[in-house]
């Protein structure tokens, strides 16, 4: 028996020549031709035989762990047992304004909840509906407004549910428009039995198996039991998920509205947020951490698990105490969430994440979101290569330079207390092409302030990295070859064309830009902190200024930039300046 394949073997044609092997080492089968007899047949039962129970049992014994299950429904059913509900697919939405014009005397026009509106994505048509009534108010003559309305993709379907067959018949619903209703009167959805009592008309959700969900209800312990006779209704939306992001343009369905003469639609944010169901990986990553905080918010990790669990479009999280921030808030936590296709979270975003945790943090901590901010990364690249080691020409060593950046970016960098890292970029730049001689890079820190026009301001920047403090403004030597920390791009006050610079004390004047010889324009328009990247401007009324923002750069201490808190870091393409010489 010691010449048979290992028990782990799994290929057929080697158990089969284990099993010849042995037979021809028997002295009765010593001289026995396998391949033209009917025992060649008998040895390939045997080993199909072997093969199909070895391979049953392996696929059996992974399916019974979390971590090696393949199949989706055995997956589902672990995370069952941690009390984890995959995410659905959810609905892409989009904001619109309308415009109605109606005869009738009221002044205001009621757009009613799941008001039906068509929509266009490349040469595919998706119905979106509002899930909430909205109210247009009148604005001269038979026009009516209304702004801001949001309308989510998919259709709504009712659905008769018993006790003895809770399961939804649909696998493309977004739960999060569920509704339950008990002989008319609705159950609030519950993550747990924390505080639920026999008494609280409460259902649960239930993962099951092709990626439907089924209704459950508290057992008259944890929640009230509907009878058998009582009528169970379940109102959901299904969705295409993300295949519809990003329509171009949406109208009013025909017939909708029928008081109104014509409705006319404008997107003021195009269709995001769709999302299919979530994917293996993603179940067998959070359904432990979701075991782990127990629907409870203790912990920063925590918030940052419930957040990504309920909402799968969040790219990334930042939790920090109230504490931290300069004018301490004790007794909360500060949150900052980027999402998808996005920059920050819009406010209704916010609200949604906000409701979503209002239940689940400390009686005495009141969780505050706050919008997202950006730290971007300047980079002055320089990169001189050998013209006799490669056949590239200095723009095709640029254009690879720009895609290994931002490639790297996108896997390291852009996110919450991110750190850009020069020396790693350099030898990703060097290792592109064994002609490239040497890289130098500057490296600087940008926000973008888009002002207020004619109002006077007093803006505050938080660069949070220790900033290069250059040697002391000396009026003699003017301002031709003085190199400054902070430098900014052109904007106009009092009439004059300006931009920004230090005095390397802590003092930041205005510079004029519009004239032949450089000149201040101001002395003292604000300070900078070189320990802390604190910036701060005083009392300016800001007339115009070039391009979408005016954008402020400064040199940071080392070459190294970091995020934190609630600033974002990340690189954009237009940020990154590259000269590529030749040797």
């Amino acid at each position: 028996m010691s010449d048979f394949t290992p028990i782990n073997q799994l290929d057929f044609f080697e158990m089969k020549e284990s099993f010849k092997t042995y037979l021809q080492a028997q002295d009765r089968f010593a001289d026995f031709n396998f391949e033209g007899s009917n025992l060649n047949v008998l040895l390939d039962v045997l080993a199909y035989n072997t093969f199909y129970n070895q391979y049953y049992n392996n696929v059996v014994i992974s399916e019974m762990f979390l971590d090696s299950a393949q199949n989706k429904n055995s997956v589902v059913s672990h995370a069952k047992e941690l009390n984890y509900l995959p995410s659905s697919r959810r609905s892409s939405y989009a904001t619109i304004n309308l415009t109605i014009l109606a005869d009738q005397e009221s002044n205001f026009f009621q757009i009613p909840r799941y008001t039906k509106f068509n929509a266009r994505c490349g040469d595919k048509t998706y119905s979106f509906i509002t899930e909430q009534e909205y109210i247009a108010e009148r604005t001269s003559g038979n026009t009516f407004i209304i702004n801001g309305v949001i309308v989510y993709e998919g259709r709504m379907v009712e659905e008769a549910v018993s006790i003895d067959n809770p399961i939804l018949s649909n696998s493309n619903i977004d739960t999060t428009s569920l509704r339950i209703t008990v002989n008319g009167v609705e159950y609030i959805q519950k993550g747990d039995i924390f505080g639920v009592t026999s008494s609280d008309k409460v259902f649960y959700l239930q993962p099951e198996e092709d990626s439907r969900y089924s209704v459950q209800f508290g057992k008259n312990t944890f929640g009230v039991e509907p009878i058998s006779t009582d009528v169970i209704l379940a109102n959901y939306r299904i969705t295409n998920g993300a295949e519809a992001n990003g329509v171009t343009s949406i109208s009013i369905a025909n017939r909708t509205l029928n008081q109104a003469l014509s409705i006319a639609t404008v997107i003021t944010v195009f269709s995001d947020g769709g999302r299919d169901e979530e994917t293996l990986d993603s179940i067998k990553m959070f359904a432990p951490k979701a075991q782990q905080i127990q629907e409870r918010a203790v912990t920063k990790k925590d918030y940052d698990v419930l957040l990504r669990r309920r909402f799968p479009n969040i790219n990334s999280v930042s939790v920090f105490g109230g504490d931290e921030l300069d004018t301490p808030q004790y007794g909360r936590v500060v949150i900052a969430v980027d999402v998808a296709n996005g920059e920050g979270a819009t406010a209704s975003e916010l609200s949604a994440f906000r409701e979503y945790l209002k239940d689940k943090t400390p009686l005495t901590i009141e969780p505050v979101f706050v919008p997202t901010k950006f730290l971007n990364v300047g980079l002055d690249v320089k990169v001189k290569y050998d013209v006799l080691k490669t056949p590239k020409q200095a723009n095709q060593i640029r254009t690879l330079i720009y895609d290994a950046i931002m490639s790297y970016a996108d896997k390291n960098i852009n996110g919450f207390n991110a750190r850009y890292p020069s020396s790693q970029v350099a030898n990703l730049i060097d290792a592109i092409d064994v002609a490239i001689i040497s890289t130098e890079i500057e490296s600087s820190a940008i926000i973008d302030y888009t002002p207020p026009i004619g109002l006077r301001e007093s803006p505050t920047f938080e660069f949070n990295n220790a900033l290069y403090q250059p040697y002391p403004y000396n009026e003699d030597n003017g301002l031709s070859t003085y190199q400054s920390s902070l430098t900014s791009t052109v904007f106009t006050i009092d009439g004059e064309q300006v931009y920004l610079q230090d005095d390397g004390v802590g003092i930041i004047f205005a510079v004029k830009s519009n004239v032949a010889t450089t000149s201040i324009h101001k002395r003292n328009i604000g300070t900078i902190d070189y320990a802390t990247g604190k910036v701060s401007l005083s009392s300016i009324i800001f007339d115009g200024y070039e391009g979408d923002t005016i954008r402020l750069s400064v040199k940071t201490a080392n070459d190294d930039v970091i995020s934190q808190r609630d600033r974002i870091l990340q690189i954009r393409q237009k940020d990154i300046n590259v000269v590529v010489d030749s040797v």
